[in-house]
């Protein structure tokens, strides 16, 4: 037999003369039969191990039964803990996906204003609003948006610290 043989099959796990003839997959249960022709089956979800006669599987006491319940749990944190650092790895991807759709923050936008020559940049503070900065200037709304370098300003939503042109 080579080095690398398989030795996860039914020739190599079962008893002399058993194989396996089914599966059942609502009990999770495998059936087997010997070489006289008797039926078996095997614990719930073992496809190897302690086989029983059809029917006979012997009673489980409270206690293994609490025993099985307590190791099912311990698997499942640790399942859960395994997947933790992956999970941690699709947030922060989404994040940045999210960062990047968006273009980046509004401060980097706000800061970018290219007034035309006679024009000064002003920066918007809390409670300002389009209306009091152009009369603050001795404009009309209408005219503070044409300036050049206000194309992208939306009255209806000036944020604090973003800049603006107005006139010198």
């Amino acid at each position: 037999m080579g080095r690398w043989a398989d030795m996860d099959d039914d020739e190599q796990r079962l008893p002399e003369g058993f194989q396996r003839i089914g599966y059942d997959a609502d009990t999770q249960k495998y059936t087997f039969s010997d070489g006289n022709g008797r039926v078996y089956e095997s614990e719930e979800g073992n496809r190897y191990g302690p086989l029983w006669p059809v029917g006979q599987q012997p009673e489980r006491s409270p206690e293994q039964i609490e025993a099985h319940n307590t190791q099912l749990k311990k698997s499942n944190r640790e399942s859960v803990r395994m997947m933790l650092p992956f999970a941690l790895l699709v947030v922060v991807f989404l994040l940045l996906l999210f960062r990047f759709i968006n273009g980046g923050s509004t401060d980097e936008a706000a800061s970018q204003v290219y007034c035309a020559q006679g024009d000064r940049k002003i920066q918007v503070k809390k409670g300002d609003t389009c209306w009091e900065i152009g009369k603050a200037y001795g404009v009309g709304v209408d005219e503070l948006l044409q300036l050049e370098g206000n194309e992208h300003v939306d009255c209806e939503r000036l944020n604090v610290g973003q800049r603006m042109c107005v006139p010198a």
